[in-house]
């Protein structure tokens, strides 16, 4: 009889991992409250279940004999999925304490200072209140919630309220994180961990697109490897591993960005799922390590797969380079998209998702609702990602209704060094 997966979440990222288990024989569930979400279209079973509801959810997989479980593109989703596994019995890469950490921006900080890392400067809501802060502007954001939701800039006492009450509303927890706005590069890198081995899968330099007043900003495109990487090694992944082996970490995924600022890496936001970047299309065209494979695997089984996958892992791509490279929009509804079929055209070009179709309307600015597609690169030289970036970035673009350009500024390619 086939294995039986069932699938929290059902968002459009999360579309791929569907796909993946039906591709390896799996009969999969995925449940989402929407009953029109985009990977219930991938699977076998759709389910208009509510994923918080972990009772209704445990019912299914006991009524179903579902063997395993895994969440899809959504930090709000972990704590439920890691409750689900722990009540059914059934294998999780996560425990309660890994959750606590690497699923929560605070707790991050508060592990990272415990580890001796640098993290950036936090004020409290009484210091941002009182008449006489002068550190605006401030980066104001809910602990628990991705994608850049509630996120916002308060460049005074007036803006820093409607800030707060917008982050305190995206937060199941109703706690926020209230930072110094930090104009610096930024850094981004993976893990994969199988029985206890910790792999870094890349590194990469995140361009922002910051073009939006009093909004968060937006990804316009991720470099790989990263112009950090010697760095990161040198002062931050020994004690990464350090704090791995604390909370029992020992098999899964996670992303972790941190922003670059006088020879320190402050790291600041977790992912423990697969994320939007889809950073698992790099793995495996590089190296040919198939996380998404492995996630389901270990849903199954409670083995990422046969012994040493981790030794795959290769940060440097084998001396080539890559880049995620996305494509965002203004609010308003999109009208035409061009340039789909010449990017297709492109053997660089590795991968394509998009997000948006023409009709999409777009209404949640300074969020990754803003990315109407994303494409994965590859490239021999940073010289020639130069020019396919900016070849990608001539020929995609997406107007309104009345023929207007809706685009956001992409990554400039003069940047990456």
């Amino acid at each position: 009889m086939k294995k039986r997966l069932l699938i929290m979440g059902a968002t459009s990222e999360t579309v791929k991992m569907a796909e993946t288990a039906e591709a390896m024989g799996t009969e999969t569930w995925v449940a989402d409250p929407f009953p029109d979400a985009l990977a219930k279209k991938a699977c076998s079973h759709p389910l208009d279940v509510d994923c918080f509801d972990t009772d209704a959810i445990c019912g299914i997989i006991e009524e179903h004999s579902i063997d395993g479980v895994l969440p899809g593109c959504a930090d709000i989703l972990m704590a439920p999925y890691e409750e689900v596994c722990r009540r059914m019995s059934k294998p999780c890469y996560v425990n309660e304490d890994i959750v606590k950490v690497f699923n929560n921006k605070a707790g991050l900080k508060r592990a990272l200072e415990k580890a001796g890392l640098p993290t950036v400067p936090e004020y409290s809501v009484s210091q941002t209140e009182d008449k006489d802060f002068s550190r605006f502007p401030v980066f104001v954001k809910p602990v628990d919630n991705n994608s850049s939701k509630g996120m916002s800039v308060a460049g005074d006492h007036r803006e820093f309220r409607a800030a707060l009450e917008k982050a305190l509303s995206f937060s199941r927890s109703k706690t926020v994180l209230i930072e110094e706005v930090m104009e610096c590069d930024d850094f981004y890198v993976g893990y994969f961990l199988q029985d206890g081995h910790a792999a870094v899968t890349f590194t990469g330099d995140r361009y922002v697109n910051a073009e939006q007043k009093g909004l968060g900003s937006i990804t316009s495109g991720i470099v790989y490897p990263s112009k950090y990487e010697k760095l990161y090694f040198d002062t931050a992944h020994d004690r990464m591993l350090s704090l791995f082996d604390s909370l029992g970490f020992g098999n899964g995924i996670l992303n972790i960005q941190g922003f670059v600022r006088n020879g320190e890496i402050m790291f600041y936001d977790p992912a423990l799922r697969i994320t939007g970047g889809q950073e698992y299309v790099m793995s495996k065209h590089f190296y040919s390590l198939d996380i998404l494979k492995c996630l389901v695997n270990f849903a199954l089984t409670g083995s990422m797969g046969v012994p040493d996958l981790y030794k795959l892992c290769d940060h440097t791509f084998g001396g080539r380079c890559g880049c995620n490279l996305t494509f965002s929009v203004k609010p308003g509804v999109i009208g035409r998209i061009e340039g789909m079929d010449h990017a297709k055209k492109d053997p660089h070009v590795i991968n394509i998702t998009q997000e948006h179709a023409e009709g999409a309307v777009i209404d949640r600015p300074g969020t990754a609702q803003q990315n109407f597609a994303r494409m994965h690169i590859a490239a021999d030289s940073r010289d020639e990602l130069k020019k396919v970036i900016a070849d990608l970035q001539a020929h995609v673009r997406a107007f309104d209704s009345e023929g207007s350009d809706m685009m956001l500024k992409g990554l400039d390619p003069e940047k990456i060094r």
